[in-house]
């Protein structure tokens, strides 16, 4: 009896001394009450973006994270994924994609080479529009005697070498100098000095005999002419046409190389964008051999319209030459300047006074602006 009172007093001994030390705030845990592991909450991974893009370069990746063998460890694909978004969302922000600037080098873009050699590029025009020169353009095609059976058209176009020549000293003896359309154009746009009488020599198709007769009779005389090829002719290496081996060599002497376009159709019955290959062809193709941009456009046939000077203006030809007769030229009329056609019969009388002639050609004299 005595046993059981003295067991009682102890469990009351021991149940006042659990109530006292709960009470006080629980500062002791007895061992029957286990608390969850510290180890397995601190090993619960956590992935958080930052909350701002400046932050975003301390989130760790799977290299640097640290391992804690009591924990699972999330798979390596989510963590890289995260990375890599947060990085190539920065890199875009940070880094805006470059425009094409032209003739800066890019790595990843290709570049269209620039000619060796550039033409001189056309200043503004002033506003003077009104402007025109007498500039005679001699428009010459064979520099050959006609073959026996020939057709009118075939003799009418045909200039003798020896009348050729007399034409050329007559230039020579009587004070003219010969400049390029480009020459033209600079004075028409921005008054550039010209001397005191001007004139340009053109040939029209690019036959073999501008190159084997006309070419030296221009070097004789120090002169420049300006030659309208029909490249596609070249390219097929057509009988009576020159090569482009002889076109190249009268590029390097000096003589101006220009377009007569590719085929040498009427551009008035072609579709938009066969008057783009016939004239855009004949350009690259020229520059691929010369080295500089062709400017001017002699038409085929001198066969034209509206449309088609719209076109040469959207390829940034600065001007064309007609088979129409005229000595007058002027910047509204750069697409339409005319010339003076030399004949099988003009006589020497007779080309000194087209030269000088202003009332019976077309044209109109410059005004007092």
């Amino acid at each position: 009896m005595r046993a059981l009172s003295g067991i009682g007093v102890l469990l009351s001994i021991i149940f006042a001394t659990g109530t006292v030390l709960t009470a006080c705030g629980g500062q002791h845990t007895p061992e029957s009450v286990a608390a969850p592991p510290v180890q397995e909450v601190e090993a619960v991974p956590t992935v958080s973006l930052p909350a701002t893009p400046s932050t975003s370069k301390a989130l760790p990746t799977p290299a640097d994270t640290p391992v804690q063998p009591a924990s699972p460890t999330p798979p390596p694909t989510a963590t890289i994924d995260l990375t890599v978004a947060v990085q190539a969302t920065q890199t875009a922000a940070a880094f805006p994609p470059t425009p094409l600037i032209v003739g800066e080098e890019q790595s990843t873009v290709e570049l269209i080479p620039s000619e060796t050699a550039t033409s001189e590029p056309l200043p503004t025009p002033m506003d003077i529009y009104s402007w025109t020169l007498k500039v005679p353009i001699l428009m010459y095609h064979y520099i050959s005697e006609p073959p026996p059976g020939s057709d009118i058209y075939r003799v009418d176009l045909s200039v003798s070498p020896d009348d050729f020549r007399q034409q050329m000293a007559f230039l020579s003896e009587n004070g003219y100098t010969p400049v390029d359309l480009n020459t033209l154009s600079l004075a028409i746009v921005n008054r550039a000095t010209l001397p005191e009488k001007p004139v340009i020599i053109t040939f029209d198709d690019g036959y073999l005999d501008a190159y084997e007769n006309a070419f030296p009779i221009l070097q004789e005389y120090g002169f420049e002419g300006t030659f309208f090829i029909i490249t596609e002719l070249i390219d097929l290496k057509s009988e009576g046409y020159m090569s482009w081996e002889m076109i190249e060599e009268m590029s390097r002497a000096g003589q101006r190389i220009e377009s007569h376009s590719k085929t040498h159709p009427d551009l008035t019955l072609q579709s938009r964008d066969s008057i783009i290959y016939e004239l855009l062809g004949s350009l690259e193709t020229l520059a691929a051999h010369t080295g500089y941009r062709p400017r001017y456009l002699c038409y085929p046939a001198g066969r034209y319209n509206d449309e088609t000077i719209a076109i040469l203006k959207e390829l940034d030809y600065w001007g064309a030459v007609t088979t129409m007769n005229g000595t007058w030229h002027g910047f509204d009329d750069r697409f339409e300047w005319r010339r003076v056609r030399i004949r099988n019969t003009t006589s020497i009388t007779e080309f000194g006074y087209m030269l000088d002639m202003e009332g019976t050609l077309h044209g109109k004299p410059p005004s007092d602006g």
